[in-house]
């Protein structure tokens, strides 16, 4: 479906009803926008977040790599200031 609206001078639009019913987005909600060969694209973030969940995996997979031994890696550093302030 194509439908045309207006860009307002501040960059705010209304996208129509039809649209947003379309897209998942009939309430509103947070939305990943991107430039692609001239086009503006609109997602949801609940349908983005998957896939970004998926490349993260494929990256770190088997690097070894967790969030848990990340934030253990933080707290050891935090540890380490806090003994050379005091």
């Amino acid at each position: 479906m194509a439908t045309v609206t207006k860009v307002s001078a501040l960059g705010k639009m209304n996208i129509p009803v039809q649209i947003r019913r379309q897209a998942g987005l009939e309430r509103g909600g947070p939305v990943m926008m991107t430039v692609v060969d001239g086009e503006v694209r609109l997602r949801a973030v609940r349908n983005v977040l998957p896939g970004l969940q998926a490349d993260a995996e494929a990256v770190f997979a088997g690097s070894g790599e967790t969030v848990d031994l990340f934030l253990a890696e933080r707290r050891a550093e935090a540890a380490r200031d806090d003994a050379r302030s005091t």
